[in-house]
């Protein structure tokens, strides 16, 4: 048994497989093809359904042109455009900048149209270039920000030049790290790469017999240095043993690392 297009009413029985169905009255298009067989008890099997198109009919003795091409922006079909032969000019300069989308269709002599073709394209921004220059730096140690240090590029320009110097009078002896920034003439800060760039660095002050830490044994090498000169196959960091910058070492320097050791931080400075 055997129907089209859900009519069941005019279901029709066959005999055998194969079985040749009449389908000349079916009009062009998608169409359902359903069947189901019973046995010697009278049982019905379920009914198992096929789609198949019939072709439309086209004379390929006419042959058929492109006449209309129709075109819109972002979906707008209402606003679309009929444009000429290809390759035709858009005009696109009422859109905005960002994203955008273009459909397309063709119409051929017959009336019928193509499938739509749709493509995307972005219109940028205007980007406005200014004459900037790098003015100025800005650093701190470790966590510090409270004590921010700014001030102006040595030489200004399109790149970073000249020497910066670094304050650390206020950078307890040992581990530390730098951070720091570049600014520009518009306010804007920035590290080399566009990110804050860092450096781990040790802080020798006081340091003087160079163990990696401040204690008593660079006290004891101070006093005999002021008493008996340079020390003879030991050596001797001679600028963390200027404990207060002062370019030469002395009794100050003596007195300066031992109140470090006593009180956690150099007194000529606040403490951290």
């Amino acid at each position: 048994m055997s129907w089209l297009d859900s009519n069941f009413a005019d279901r029709q029985a066959i005999s055998a497989s194969p079985a040749t169905l009449d389908i000349s009255s079916l009009p062009a298009g998608l169409h359902w093809f359903t069947m189901r067989v019973k046995d010697d008890l009278g049982q019905w099997s379920p009914a198992m359904t096929q789609a198949f198109i019939i072709p439309h009919e086209i004379d390929n003795s006419i042959g058929t042109q492109i006449q209309r091409v129709e075109v819109w922006f972002d979906n707008n079909y209402t606003e679309r455009i009929a444009i000429g032969a290809s390759p035709a000019t858009l005009d696109i300069s009422s859109l905005p900048a960002g994203l955008h989308s273009l459909t397309i269709r063709a119409q051929d002599e017959l009336g019928r149209w193509s499938p739509q073709k749709t493509k995307f394209f972005i219109i940028p921004h205007n980007v406005v270039e200014e004459d900037v220059e790098l003015v100025h730096y800005c650093y701190w140690f470790d966590d510090d920000t409270e004590h921010l240090v700014v001030g102006t590029l040595p030489v200004s320009g399109k790149t970073e030049a000249g020497v910066i110097e670094v304050d650390k009078a206020n950078v307890p002896s040992g581990q530390h790290t730098i951070y720091w920034m570049i600014g520009d003439s518009k306010g804007a800060w920035a590290g080399y790469n566009g990110e804050i760039n860092s450096m781990a660095f040790y802080n020798p002050r006081g340091d003087a017999d160079m163990n990696g830490s401040v204690g008593i044994s660079d006290v004891a090498m101070l006093i005999d240095y002021l008493l008996y000169g340079p020390p003879t196959g030991v050596a001797m960091d001679m600028d963390a043993a200027d404990c207060d910058f002062s370019g030469s070492i002395g009794i100050s320097d003596v007195a300066m690392l031992i109140d470090y050791l006593l009180l956690g931080y150099w007194v000529n400075n606040p403490p951290q």
